[in-house]
């Protein structure tokens, strides 16, 4: 890991929630939420990348997108940099949000396709009125190069890109600004697999070279365990499991971090064969209705009576490893993901 016990943490989220309304009608008395997160506590270090990974509902990315207060809170503090995100005003978020950046999922939509690449880049740095003339100019053309696009483009539209050139026009928009945070909700989830890996390598390569530190959301493993240092596993809003990367993909601690590990596939037929598959039976339930206890019982095969009228606490079984289970798997398997 990067960080060590001594450095304080870049970010802290604690107890964070976000509930969608759901109640609708005039003489409908009766409140529904739609629990999309729902009390996550997290620590991100300076330099690090934290994975979040989990099926999709699962609330990684309105985790992301409450973090930058593109979503309000419903309850909970987003300590960044020694402030509370979720109290300050919308001038002093403004300002705030130099530090904070984010690379969106889709490249597709995410640029504006009546702006030149040009403008798309510079908008940032003209809206905080960072750069402007021959400065403004020198910065664009600096931060192309650095992602690997060449400048002779700047005064090209968004449509003559390729998905993985658009990503990298949005990168070096999120880069403009210098920020200390970067979260990145599924840079690569809409990219052809020979261009995933491009992308990913160009962002360990930003990171090092700006000191960077991500959140990288996404729900493909592979992705997840080239990039991150740490990962959280979500599951219906809650983490249900914390920890490095190399303890999580060894040794898996949660019933449903077994699962998703086993249901990547392993293009060697001899080690695909030695390994017993993990199916997870049913269907993700519906974050407005959670089931009681241990929100995964309904799917995990070693569930008891417990599991199911007992809510588990996120607790450190081993160093630097939590996880949210009455019976954690404290002899992993270990399942193979290339």
């Amino acid at each position: 890991m990067k960080n060590s016990i001594e450095n304080q943490p870049l970010l802290e989220i604690k107890g964070l929630k976000k509930y969608f309304d759901l109640s609708s009608g005039l003489f409908n008395k009766e409140k529904k939420f739609l629990k999309a997160v729902d009390g996550i506590s997290l620590e991100v270090y300076p330099g690090e990348t934290l994975g979040i990974v989990g099926e999709s509902g699962c609330g990684k990315s309105t985790t992301g997108n409450v973090i930058l207060r593109l979503l309000e809170a419903t309850e909970g503090q987003i300590i960044f940099d020694g402030k509370d995100l979720s109290k300050l005003s919308k001038k002093e978020m403004r300002e705030k949000r130099k530090d904070i950046q984010m690379i969106f999922q889709d490249p597709f939509s995410s640029l504006n396709p009546r702006m030149k690449v040009f403008d798309i880049i510079a908008e940032p740095l003209r809206s905080h009125k960072v750069a402007a003339g021959k400065e403004l100019k020198n910065r664009v053309y600096e931060l192309m190069e650095v992602v690997g696009i060449s400048k002779s483009f700047a005064n090209r539209y968004p449509h003559e890109f390729s998905g993985g050139q658009r990503q990298r026009i949005g990168i070096a928009r999120a880069l403009a600004l210098k920020p200390k945070l970067i979260v990145c909700d599924e840079p690569v989830s809409a990219l052809d697999v020979s261009i995933q890996s491009q992308i990913l390598n160009l962002l360990s390569k930003l990171q090092k070279e700006f000191q960077l530190t991500y959140i990288f959301i996404a729900h493909g493993l592979p992705a997840i365990k080239h990039i991150s240092d740490r990962v959280a596993v979500m599951y219906l809003g809650k983490i249900v499991e914390l920890a490095t990367k190399d303890q999580l993909f060894d040794s898996p601690m949660h019933p449903y971090t077994e699962g998703l590990l086993s249901s990547v596939p392993v293009p060697d037929p001899q080690i695909r064969d030695s390994k017993e598959r993990i199916i997870l039976e049913g269907d993700l339930p519906s974050p407005a209705n959670p089931p009681l206890g241990c929100r995964f019982h309904t799917r995990c095969a070693y569930a008891d009576d417990k599991c199911k009228t007992e809510e588990p606490q996120l607790v450190e079984e081993r160093d630097g490893h939590f996880v949210m289970c009455h019976y954690p798997l404290l002899q992993g398997k270990g399942v193979l993901v290339n």
